[in-house]
């Protein structure tokens, strides 16, 4: 009887290939993709500015833009974002200007993702349409640059970084190891999401076809940036607050985590530390006092006892520190983290189960189906700026003009939340059947490593966004533009593998 030989099912990479720009050029179809993208967005952006002549605002927006007001050397948020709105104002202050530019930052980063991923895998026809239209016929990158926050820039540094990753994984060059650690460095500076990063780096690393000693140097090449603006970070910080930490709201962060499962245990004050226990005082007699109905706790996006005004932490600090103006605001939120911090330690510490259930669990559920946030309503459902985004872009009024309703961004994205978590349920189930039925040894160690790192991604992003922060569908872009090109992927994969 004849043997049957499976061989390993190729990628679309192939050594002789001349390269990225080439297979852009040299193929037809690959030319009127870059057309239609090009006019395409070129159109929806004139459309969305005639709809929405100003930027979007949120809270964090004038803490960026305080940051430089102020001359800060740092504040709440990294103050990547700060220098990059400051340097596009050295150009210009239009922040017509600004969004454009995010929103060409955008594009091209999904343009290279989109190029890369046809070069690297073989992908038919129509499920490349279907990815490039939900790449570039999709609303989410005009609001997320409509927005003078950090998600346009840190999502087109992800996605790039995302990319080189799987470029490192077909072709294992120095270059591709060094970039990948600029990357990783930018983003950061960006937003704190990005501590995760360097662990994805390590696996894209460990996966590639480095001989080790280049190994071992691409993982610390991420750390050479990394760390100087961790020590720059905390020094600055010592400076202004009296306590060197990298990231003030991660105390102000735990204590919230830990107040969520507050009304569920009993808490023994005596075994928490004494710095705490004026602060333990006031949560209970917040629980005692205030009706379960006006502490909904479900109400806001595992924020509560940070966004609400009488909820424990903001009267903690008000009732020790005052503040007039950005400086001293992020020296009182500065000096009572280090306390918050101790505090939603030892509570966590002390109950690991009860923390788990009412909070992981409720964060773990507003993972698949995350919050709307900014993309419910438009600069907060207010028609007025607050007097530093007047100053910054040189406006001639508080007030802002838009066609639509302020709400009507909220109708767009409606669905969003559970395509979000669709795509993840989809994702996983290709996942179980390409890993115990589509038989992963049939396919090329290219393929195979691809997969691996794009699991592991998304595995740490939902760690890091249970446990350390809140559930927003604007943190999950990056994500959910992996989630639709891997099951895409692995759905054709599969359905060859069972032909």
């Amino acid at each position: 009887m004849k043997q049957i030989i499976i061989q390993p099912e190729p990628t679309g990479f192939h050594e002789e290939d001349r390269g990225l720009l080439q297979f852009i050029l040299a193929r037809k179809e690959n030319k009127r993709y870059l057309l239609i993208a090009f006019l395409g967005c070129l159109v929806q952006f004139s459309i969305f500015k005639v709809l929405y002549p100003f930027p979007d605002f949120i809270s964090d927006s004038y803490s960026y833009i305080d940051t430089n007001l102020s001359d800060m050397k740092v504040n709440l948020w990294p103050i990547g974002y700060s220098k990059f709105i400051w340097f596009i104002h050295l150009v210009t202050s239009s922040h017509i200007f600004l969004v454009f530019v995010q929103y060409v930052l955008l594009v091209l980063a999904l343009l290279y993702f989109f190029y890369s991923v046809l070069y690297l895998f073989n992908l038919n026809k129509s499920k490349s349409t279907i990815l490039f239209a939900f790449l570039f016929f999709n609303p989410t990158s005009l609001y997320l640059a409509n927005c003078v926050l950090s998600d346009a820039l840190f999502c087109a540094l992800s996605l790039l970084l995302f990319t080189q990753y799987l470029w490192m994984l077909f072709q294992p060059r120095i270059a591709n190891l060094i970039l990948q650690a600029f990357l990783v460095g930018a983003a950061f500076t960006i937003r704190y999401t990005a501590i995760y990063y360097p662990v994805v780096s390590l696996l894209a690393i460990s996966l590639a076809g480095y001989k080790m000693s280049l190994k071992f140097v691409g993982m610390a090449l991420p750390w050479i940036l990394l760390i100087p603006f961790i020590f720059y970070t905390q020094q600055r910080t010592k400076e202004v607050t009296g306590t060197a930490e990298f990231s003030v709201f991660g105390g102000w962060q735990l204590a919230n985590n830990a107040l969520y499962m507050y009304d569920h245990i009993e808490v023994d004050s005596s075994r928490l530390p004494e710095a705490t226990r004026e602060l333990d005082r006031l949560a209970r007699r917040y629980f005692r006092e205030v009706p379960p109905q006006d502490r909904d706790l479900t109400s806001i996006e595992g924020t509560f006892f940070i966004k609400v005004p009488n909820a424990i932490l903001k009267p903690y600090m008000l009732s020790r520190y005052s503040f007039s103006d950005a400086q001293s605001q992020f020296q009182a939120w500065g000096r009572v983290s280090p306390t918050f911090k101790q505090y939603g330690t030892a509570l966590i510490k002390d109950h690991p189960m009860a923390f788990a259930r009412h909070y992981l669990w409720l964060n773990a559920q507003n993972y698949f189906v995350p919050y709307l946030e900014k993309f419910g309503s438009y600069n907060v459902g207010m028609r007025e700026v607050w007097e530093p985004a007047k100053i910054w872009f040189d406006l001639k009024s508080s007030e802002v003009s838009l066609i639509p309703s302020i709400q009507f961004q909220g109708y767009i994205f409606s669905f969003y939340p559970i395509l979000f978590g669709m795509l993840n349920l989809y994702f996983i189930g290709c996942l179980l059947v390409y890993l115990f039925i589509g038989k992963p040894n049939c396919h090329s160690r290219h393929f195979n490593a691809a997969v691996i790192l794009a699991a592991a991604f998304l595995f740490l992003n939902f760690s890091f966004s249970v446990f350390a922060t809140p559930v927003v569908l604007r943190y999950q872009v990056v994500p959910m533009i992996i989630l639709v090109y891997f099951s895409l992927l692995l759905t054709e994969r599969i359905i060859r593998r069972f032909r």
